[in-house]
């Protein structure tokens, strides 16, 4: 009997749902929905890198992709599993049932009660707090995030809104990340005290660490700032696998829906750690995510690596892609964000900039950028460092602009596997995900060629939702891991890079710059 799990995949401008064959990782449909009120602006300040999502965006587009696949699926009788990943860490402040404070009439409006999305860095301030901090002790309770904390990750973001919105502040009752706030809509689950948290968020994003009972002690909050202790109290302090059951089909979603309460829900993870298993990840399989920022994911074996963090990486805990495995995060905070910026600021089709960039011969005469347009996530982290742009002429065209941005994004991703290389993580092949790598040729042949290894495309549009898939096989008892799920159901290679000798001699020669240029902006 064939079985269906479904996927689902929370992006930082629309969710999208895949409908999967469990059996063989055929997709058997797909669908898409975009975020109607972030895609108006609301609620946004980029000038002060505030980045706001309302919850109903979130609520309206699970309906609407999940009626769609159901409707699509031979027999809906036969969908057993639902897992969800999200952006991370998208964070919110809840009431105690677990409702965002936005949902109640008198936070309508207020951007602070609604999910603050992952690259938000209005908590740059508080981030450094928690970079001191951790320095202060032994062990080191930043380490996971490379003894560097972000304005990206949760506990940043959740202490500069307590400090600043009185009215949050008060009503709060704890907070939940996208992942589980979508996953408790779907269980039905009313109650902090019931939640089935994934372990992936806490472990990458806000501190927890099995050795040392979890969350860091309750001194290590209150020495920054007890504004923070209430909240710290009430959230879950265990946490479970992706690959675990967060609990049934609701009552009223499998109304809604038309299916039965026996279909398992999974515990929710990050997208970026869900697209690494979509795409294969496993030790020696090192997956790069390129979306609106660059991902790029590896694990390595426990043994190996336990205790061994390393400086300035982005994310690094046990459990957090595969279970049982070291997982490592590092990447560029913008990546596809840069070039969707340039294309807004001349007008131009990226796909007519690319084929202008790519005719421009070999010279070291041509334009140098970096690519720190939303900040530095990796390997020397900052929240306020900004992008810049050398060599400009008055003869300089869009075009040779376009290919330093597109040449700065692949300097910044060299950097990255450079790290994980020096760290002793093991990297014997590279898989790319994400639309950048569907679609545009041009960066990744940049890319390879820099990187000088050659570099796979998986046959997948939407890996993260796959990723999903997959951990809803597994949850629903179809296969005994996620290694075995993924040797059934990931997709093979759809294209594969090769890079040019020539061409890498050239950018390891304009990498020296752009390294000049890095330390001269940080």
């Amino acid at each position: 009997m064939t079985r269906y799990t479904i996927g689902i995949d929370y992006g930082t401008d629309s969710a999208r749902a895949v409908l999967v064959d469990a059996g063989n990782g055929r997709i058997v449909a797909g669908a898409t929905c975009n975020y109607s009120r972030w895609a108006e602006g609301r609620w946004c300040d980029p000038i002060r890198q505030q980045f706001r999502q309302h919850p109903l965006d979130y609520v309206e587009c699970l309906e609407s992709v999940l009626r769609e696949v159901v409707a699509a699926c031979p027999d809906p009788s036969a969908i057993c599993a639902i897992s969800v990943d999200t952006t991370g860490s998208t964070v919110c402040f809840t009431d105690a049932e677990g409702v965002p404070l936005s949902l109640r009439p008198e936070f309508a409006g207020d951007p602070d009660a609604m999910f603050i999305l992952w690259k938000d860095h209005t908590g740059t301030v508080e981030a450094g707090e928690f970079t001191a901090a951790g320095a202060r002790y032994t062990p080191n309770y930043i380490c996971q995030s490379g003894n560097h904390y972000s304005a990206e990750c949760t506990w940043a973001k959740v202490l500069h809104v307590l400090r600043t919105n009185a009215a949050v502040r008060d009503a709060a009752y704890a907070f939940v990340d996208e992942c589980d706030f979508v996953t408790n809509l779907l269980t039905g689950c009313r109650s902090f005290g019931d939640m089935k948290w994934g372990h992936c968020i806490p472990a990458a994003k806000q501190l927890w660490n099995k050795d040392w009972g979890g969350y860091p002690p309750e001194f290590f909050f209150e020495a920054i700032d007890p504004l923070m202790l209430p909240v710290l109290r009430r959230i879950p302090q265990v946490n479970y696998a992706c690959s675990e059951q967060a609990g049934r089909l609701c009552p009223e979603w499998a109304a809604k829906l038309g299916l039965s309460t026996d279909v398992v829900v999974g515990v929710g993870n990050c997208d970026a750690h869900s697209g690494a298993v979509g795409a294969g990840v496993r030790p020696g399989v090192a997956v790069l995510n390129m979306g609106t920022s660059a991902c790029y994911m590896a694990v390595m074996p426990v043994e190996e690596m336990k205790g061994n963090f390393i400086e300035g990486l982005f994310g690094q805990a046990e459990g957090t892609i595969l279970e049982g495995f070291m997982g490592y995060e590092t990447g560029l905070s913008a990546f596809g964000d840069i070039f969707a910026w340039f294309k807004r600021l001349t007008g131009k089709p990226l796909d007519e900039l690319a084929a202008e960039a790519s005719a421009i011969g070999l010279r070291d005469d041509l334009p140098l950028a970096t690519d720190f347009f939303n900040g530095r996530r990796a390997p020397n982290p900052s929240n306020i460092v900004t992008a810049s742009i050398s060599g400009l002429r008055i003869t300089t065209g869009p075009a040779e602009i376009y290919r330093a941005l597109v040449e700065a994004a692949a300097f910044g991703s060299k950097a990255c596997i450079d790290q994980y290389l020096d760290g002793g993580i093991r990297i014997d092949k590279m898989i790319a995900v994400g639309g950048i790598a569907q679609k545009s040729p041009y960066v990744m042949q940049t890319l390879c060629d820099v990187l000088g290894s050659p570099i796979e495309v998986s046959d997948c549009k939407d890996a993260c939702a796959m990723g999903a898939a997959i951990h809803g096989a597994v949850a629903a008892g179809l296969y005994g891991s996620v290694l075995e799920a993924e040797d059934a159901m990931c997709p093979g290679a759809c294209a594969t890079y090769t890079p040019d000798p020539e061409r890498h001699a050239f950018y390891l020669r304009r990498y020296e710059r752009y390294n000049e240029l890095a330390q001269f902006v940080l």
